[in-house]
Formats: structure tokens, sequence, C-alpha cells
């Protein structure tokens, strides 16, 4: 074979190859994106209970700096009773009104706090959530790519060693050339010579139509083993077999071969119908003299 035909061959396996290939592909990148998300909602999970259990302690600390204020404040009350002097008894008063005003504080600081607690509590219940419905997603990802393998699996290995022994025939400077223009335009990596009329020299590519000169056109019908590339897109031109002088020079003995059968058959069916035509007219000319030689008799 030419090795346009081959790199036509190599480029069809090479289409369903990438078609299969991205359905299974889909379906892993679907998984991982879930995959990836559960991450992410763990790793923010860790962080509120983290963060929950920092202000839990910090709820705890008030607590305590609360209760050893209360402390404080009973004994500065004892204390205030059993004043001996004035002066005593204004530090001691004094004193105490610093407490009371910080013990309002650590009250406030305390209901802060353990509102911050509740909100991350709830924020920690919705993340549970958020992750068991994700692993529910999760699951159904694995069963789609599972399916997806099941069913393209086998047909795409059956196609790699197809699209390999394709790539074998062909020249190893034209495989990679193939491969590299695969790559660019995603698979689409031949492209048909359109004749826009052959009479004007009028060519376009059959993929971005954009004009192909007279010349390519004329290097392709004369020679099957020549890999041009389209200056616009980069994809490799071909003839569609039709528009090969080759093959139109063979379609066209083909049909004056079935021509000339034809009209062989039909002198054939001529000459028979003929023949039984002379021979219907001997037996009707027997049948009529019998019948002159009865009624004389």
């Amino acid at each position: 074979m030419a090795l346009l035909d081959n790199l036509l061959t190599l480029h069809r396996v090479d289409s369903q190859v990438r078609a299969l290939s991205s359905r299974v592909g889909q379906a892993k990148i679907y998984l991982e994106a879930q995959e990836k998300l559960l991450a992410l909602l763990e790793k923010q999970k860790v962080e509120l209970a983290t963060q929950s259990r920092q202000l839990q302690a910090s709820v705890h600390g008030i607590e305590l700096e609360q209760t050893t204020a209360s402390e404080r404040v009973e004994k500065l009350r004892t204390e205030l009773n059993t004043s001996t002097n004035d002066k005593q008894y204004k530090a001691i008063l004094n004193e105490m009104k610093v407490l009371e005003t910080r013990k309002d504080e650590i009250v406030k600081r305390a209901i802060d706090e353990m509102q911050r607690v509740e909100e991350t509590a709830k924020r920690v219940e919705v993340h549970t959530a958020t992750i068991a419905e994700r692993l529910k997603i999760r699951e159904v990802a694995k069963g789609k790519l599972a399916e997806c393998m099941s069913d393209v699996g086998e047909r795409l290995a059956e196609l790699e060693n197809e699209r390999t022994r394709a790539a074998d025939l062909i020249p190893e400077r034209d495989r990679m050339l193939f491969d590299r223009v695969a790559d660019l335009t995603e698979g689409q990596t031949m492209a048909e010579v359109t004749i826009v009329d052959l009479r004007h020299r009028e060519f376009a590519c059959g993929e971005c139509n954009i004009e192909v000169p007279f010349e390519t056109y004329a290097r392709l019908s004369s020679n099957s083993d020549s890999v041009i590339q389209c200056k616009s897109c980069a994809r490799i031109l071909f003839l569609a077999s039709f528009n090969r002088p080759e093959e139109k020079a063979k379609a066209a003995k083909l049909e004056k071969a079935d021509s000339d059968r034809v009209k062989a058959d039909l002198k054939a069916e001529v000459k028979a119908g003929l023949k039984d035509d002379a021979k219907a007219d001997r037996a009707l000319r027997a049948d009529k003299a019998k019948f002159e030689k009865t009624r004389k008799l």
C-alpha cells in the first residue's frame, strides 16, 4: 500500500482509540475530581475540629478566670467586713469594683466564645453531611469508571494493538510527524483535499477550507507517497480514492468492462431470441401442413 493509504489506515484506528480513551479519561477525571473534593472537605473538617477544640479550651480558660475572679471578690468582701481603717476599706472596695468590671468582661468573652463554639459545631455537622453525600457520589463515579472500562476495555486493547500494527508500516519520520499533528489537532490528523473547481484549478483543505495550491493537488495526484501538510492547519493532506487518477482509470476500465459484458449479453439474448422465433415459425408451418392434409382426406 502507498504511504498515504497507510497513514489513512492509522488515522482511522487512531481516531477510534482516542475516542474510546476519551470516554475512559473523562470517567477518570470525574472520579479524580470527586477524590480531590473529598480530600478538601476532610481537610476542612479536621481544621474545624481543631478550631472547635481550641475554642472549647478558650471557654474553659475563661470559666477558670471567671471562677478565680469570683473567689477573689468573695475573699475581698470578707476582708471588707473586717477592715479596721478607712484607707484599707477604700482600697478593698476599689479592687472589688475592678474585679466586678472584669467579671462582666469575662462573661461577655465567654458568651462570644461559646457562640463561636456552637457555630463551629454546626459547620462541622454540615461538613460531615456533605462528606457523606460526596462519598456516595464518589462511589457512583467509581461505578461509572468500572462500567466504562468493562464496556470499552477489551475493544480499546484490540484497537491499540491494531494501531501498533498500522504504525509499524509507516517510516519513523512520517510516524513522528503523524503523532505530532495528531496531538496538535486532537486526533483530526488527516484532511481531504476538496476539489472546488477542477477546470479553474481551485482546491481547498477539507478541514480549514483554506486554499490548496494546484501544485499540491498535482503532487498528491501523481505520488501517493507524498506527505504534504496544510499550510494553515498543519493537517496531512490526501486525495479521496475516487479523485485519484489511477483510481479513476481503474473505475473507467471496470465501467467499460461492465458495459462490454452487458452488450455481449444483450447480443446473446437477441441471437437466442431469433433462433427461438425461427424454430417457432417452422413448427407453425408444419402444423398448418398437417391440417391441410387432414382436411383433404
